[in-house]
């Protein structure tokens, strides 16, 4: 499996196979600086596949073989979800449910009026019901009249949706899936118990900021807020009078979402615009600005989960992931405004070079890695047929490929 993760700053690739017992190892990783992108939408196709065919060489090099397919992270701020729900008749004489009639009742989940330039990405069930009984997580093997379905209907831009596809193929691979970053994320850092007590998950990337709500162990709102980390940089470019690198490098070195616990005596050097002279300013300056924006952001994830109708508290807390995660007191902003618990979310779950992937900013590559595991298909084959056609496949597009 390969993970493409198309940040606003940078593109992730992720490289993993999983053994004879299902344990994902990570063989590969590639990461590289990316300008192409705003908002998590594609701006400029050359720039982003640039960064595309950087990220995924260096990963193809430490794991020491050739990628031909990869599922790909789409975000922005077009993200949006909606419930759905379907009804069929189930089919079987004997009415015993089938795999067929779930896979019916799921595809009539889907007629929902949409927007022409909108596109259906996941319809995901949060749980069946069979004649009169509710709360059915898998169906096949029951017996029932009816079968009906609730189903979390996730939708983005068409536009935005294309133009990622055309930037991978221009790279010279093919798409696997498309997934939301939120969901990849949520994949990545999120364990099955709290996903299924309730949990919420906030993606803080460089120019948006994901949200994912769980319960029962499946996803029950999504969206995408269009504050992230470039903004707090700007506030503090602003604020203190020098660059964005300088303000970037002040962030990630010194900053911090509370002013109170800097000493009031600490000075940091500031480089300010137009001149090499370092200006001494109170740290605690630094974080007066940093504070607001971090707090706005936790403010409107959270506003998204009273919209989704979630009622009462989160019994697993909020996790908090992303590369602007790595922001000095992130859990302690967010768990002033939330008022439960609140954890760095790592990415878990799986082997080999795990250390290389340990840090918040990889939680979308990895769990792209994770859901093309869970999504591999095996009806009707052996692990070992299915691994043999593949590499035969492989290698006659290889073929192909190399020759014209």
């Amino acid at each position: 499996m390969v993970g493409l993760d198309l940040g606003t700053s940078k593109v992730a690739a992720v490289i993993a196979e999983a053994d004879e017992y299902g344990q994902l190892n990570v063989t590969g990783v590639g990461e590289a600086a990316c300008e192409g992108l705003r908002k998590g939408s594609v701006v400029n196709i050359e720039k982003t596949v640039q960064a595309v065919q950087q990220a995924i060489l260096i990963a193809e090099r430490m794991a020491g073989v050739r990628s031909e397919g990869v599922i790909v992270s789409l975000g922005g701020p077009q993200i949006l979800s909606r419930t759905g729900q379907g009804v069929i008749a189930v089919s079987r004489p004997d009415h015993e449910i089938g795999q067929d009639d779930v896979d019916r009742v799921v595809e009539a989940s889907r007629a929902i009026s949409i927007p022409n330039d909108r596109q259906v990405i996941h319809v995901l069930p949060r749980g069946f019901k069979v004649d009169s009984q509710e709360g059915v997580k898998d169906a096949v093997g029951m017996n029932g009249r009816r079968l009906e379905v609730e189903t979390q209907i996730v939708t983005g831009s068409g536009t935005a949706v294309q133009n990622v596809i055309k930037c991978v193929h221009q790279s010279g691979l093919d798409v696997d899936e498309v997934v939301t970053q939120g969901l990849a994320s949520g994949d990545g850092v999120l364990t099955a118990n709290e996903m299924d007590l309730g949990v919420c998950l906030i993606d803080i990337g460089a120019g948006t900021s994901d949200v994912a709500l769980y319960e029962e162990s499946s996803p029950m709102h999504v969206a995408v807020l269009p504050v992230g980390g470039n903004h707090v940089t700007n506030d503090i470019a602003i604020g203190l009078r020098t660059t964005l690198n300088e303000a970037e490098m002040l962030k990630l070195n010194y900053g911090h979402t509370l002013p109170e616990v800097i000493p009031h005596e600490e000075r940091i050097d500031v480089r300010q615009v137009g001149g090499d002279r370092l200006q001494p300013t109170p740290r605690r300056f630094l974080a007066e600005i940093i504070g607001p924006r971090m707090r706005e952001i936790f403010h409107l994830a959270w506003e998204e989960v009273r919209r989704s109708g979630y009622e009462g508290p989160l019994p697993a807390g909020v996790v908090v992931t992303g590369g602007g995660a790595r922001l000095m007191g992130t859990t302690d902003a967010a768990l002033a405004v939330f008022d439960t618990s609140v954890r760095l979310g790592l990415p878990t779950g799986v082997g080999g070079l795990a250390d290389r992937v340990a840090a918040p900013s990889f939680a979308a590559a990895v769990g792209l890695c994770k859901w093309g595991q869970r999504a591999q298909p095996a009806a009707g084959r052996s692990q070992a047929e299915t691994a043999a056609f593949a590499g035969a496949y492989q290698k006659t597009v290889r073929w192909l490929r190399d020759f014209f």
